[in-house]
């Protein structure tokens, strides 16, 4: 009879045993189980569609770093090239066409100008070169500089080239060639330079020390061979007063 209750409490004793370690290994299995209830990630656990480099936000919109990925670029472009209507971003004009036009010389003087003082938009060197071109070349026999009431400042220049005359005539302010005419007459004059031996400003300078006044316009010409300058002053009383100066002995002399 002792043996058989010793039996049972024996029995007893395994069975308890195995039902705690039955219990110890499913608690062990939940602990384990690293999703939640609804299958959403643990606490700690990252989210498996971004990786560790970013790729996540790599496929999205987006760049690595929460800009605009490669539409920043593409803004960076536009803002290089210009403004939405392709106008330079640095303020210039669209395209630079303006800077190579051959009749972007500057805004033209006033008819009240004085010449001693004044610089035109296009200077005599400037509208000698346009007159030659204009004509294919030659020699310049007279340079002329007045104001028109229609045109404004406008050079006058004739040349001679292979026994034809040309007289062309340049605005002052774009350099535009205005009228270009030829004649068949052959022409007897000597060339004039109007840099040697004596320019306009040192012909002017000479005319200045005879009398004071506005120089309204000049000519460089011949007159029976001799090269001179001739020199239009308009005075303070108004009255107007011609001066020639020789261009070789730098002689000046007053035209009443």
């Amino acid at each position: 009879m002792i043996r058989t209750m010793r039996s049972r409490s024996t029995l007893r004793s395994t069975t308890r045993a195995a039902a705690l370690g039955a219990l110890v290994i499913a608690l062990a299995a939940g602990c384990g189980d690293t999703s939640g209830d609804d299958g959403s990630p643990a606490d700690g656990d990252s989210d498996p569609s971004v990786s560790d480099g970013g790729e996540a936000t790599g496929d999205d919109a987006s760049g690595g770093d929460g800009s605009a990925g490669g539409d920043t670029s593409e803004a960076d472009g536009a803002s290089d090239a210009g403004g939405a209507d392709g106008a330079p971003s640095d303020g210039g004009t669209a395209g630079d066409g303006a800077g190579d036009d051959a009749a972007a010389g500057g805004a033209p003087l006033p008819e009240s100008a004085d010449l001693a003082t004044e610089q035109l938009p296009v200077p005599v060197e400037d509208a000698v070169a346009i007159a030659l071109e204009t004509a294919g070349g030659g020699e310049t026999v007279s340079v002329s500089i007045d104001h028109d009431d229609d045109r404004d400042w406008v050079w006058e220049i004739e040349v001679a080239l292979d026994g034809r005359e040309h007289e062309i005539d340049i605005d002052a302010a774009t350099g535009e060639v205005l009228q270009h005419e030829e004649d068949d007459d052959r022409v007897d004059e000597p060339a004039v330079d109007v840099t040697s031996p004596m320019t306009p400003a040192e012909a002017i300078d000479l005319a200045l020390q005879k009398h004071d006044g506005r120089v309204s316009s000049w000519d460089l010409d011949s007159d029976d061979g001799t090269i001179r300058y001739q020199i239009d002053l308009e005075r303070s009383g108004g009255d107007d007063t011609e001066i020639e100066v020789d261009v070789e002995t730098g002689e000046v002399r007053v035209e009443d």
